[in-house]
């Protein structure tokens, strides 16, 4: 099975819970990691170190926290309102930082003038110049893109070359070769994570399925409180509908199933971002590859931060896909 996990934020606890848990039930074929892995939380480089040390075939996308720390480093490569200052208080990447420099280099980074950065270790450096910047893949016919915000077609841009971005430095060329800013693109993406109808930003990239996360469930304007009461992720459907029709909770066991009364060719997007580091929850989706029309979440929930794994919960979705459709 495939397993995608959302936004971590330096949270480490919860990702090493997570990751024992869906082991002790599943077998795992992939991981998808969506980015935001640093920043907010205490720990970002021992999280770094956790999902390096997995050994499990790996796909590691950027965040937009990521492509800060990047342009932080990057100097080159920095767009025109990318602030330092703004980076490590308002985006606490200072935190960050902490937790990779000793307090000597920590005093030098707050100098406004200086450009003599101390570079990270060589290891992490490598892992976030290579992280990909959006992820394809078909799964049983079905198309999946992964990125860390939602995804979308920009005018003149196409998805299909969004996929061949796969480095930091391909992304910020890409960026000055179409004459755009990041902030349209699918690492900041935002514009689709809102819950309504009948409005022409919500709508379906052709046949694909975009599983991403950014937007924390809790904090989108609109979202139905069932999905925030029960920390679940936010599957963005291509139509107007009523929400007590579409989720309807089964509890077997440990397990609950959610069933929907759509077919994924009407769903454009699954938001997994549960708000771990604001306390709620940090969630995995799991990709049956033999069976894409039913879900599998894994959870590790917290009353306060960094609470132990008494709170794992699992639970299915499943797409009552009528006849013929996929």
């Amino acid at each position: 099975m495939i397993f995608v996990i959302g936004d971590i934020h330096g949270m480490l606890d919860p990702i090493k819970n997570l990751i024992q848990a869906i082991e002790a039930k599943h077998k795992i074929d992939k991981l998808i990691f969506l980015g935001d892995y640093i920043d907010y939380g205490p720990s970002s480089k021992e999280v770094i170190d956790y999902i390096i040390s997995l050994k499990y075939d790996k796909i590691f996308l950027a965040g937009n926290h990521e492509d800060l720390l990047l342009q932080f480093y990057n100097k080159e490569y920095r767009e025109s309102n990318f602030s330092k200052s703004k980076w490590l208080s308002d985006y606490e990447g200072n935190k960050t930082l902490r937790s990779f420099l000793t307090a000597e280099y920590m005093n030098k980074i707050y100098i406004e003038n200086n450009e003599e950065y101390v570079k990270l270790e060589c290891r992490y450096t490598q892992f976030f110049d290579n992280l990909n910047y959006i992820y394809y893949k078909s799964i049983n016919n079905q198309k999946f893109i992964f990125s860390h915000g939602n995804a979308k077609d920009i005018k003149r841009i196409s998805i299909e070359k969004m996929l061949k971005i796969d480095t930091f430095e391909k992304f910020h060329n890409f960026l000055e070769q179409e004459d755009i800013i990041s902030a349209v693109m699918p690492i900041w993406n935002r514009a689709d994570c809102v819950y309504r109808s009948k409005e022409d930003e919500f709508k379906k990239i052709k046949d694909y399925i975009v599983i991403h996360g950014h937007t924390p469930v809790i904090t989108i304007k609109g979202v139905p409180e069932v999905i925030k009461k029960d920390k679940l992720p936010y599957i963005e459907i291509q139509e107007d509908y009523e929400i007590e029709e579409v989720f309807v909770a089964e509890y077997i066991g440990e397990e609950s199933i959610y069933k929907h009364n759509v077919s994924s060719s009407k769903i454009y997007g699954i938001n997994i971002d549960t708000g771990v580091v604001f306390g709620e929850a940090l969630t995995a989706l799991g990709i049956d590859e033999d069976n894409t029309l039913e879900y599998r979440i894994v959870q590790v929930r917290l009353d306060k931060i960094n609470k132990s794994n008494r709170n794992i919960r699992y639970s299915k979705y499943i797409l009552e896909a009528p006849q013929g459709c996929k």
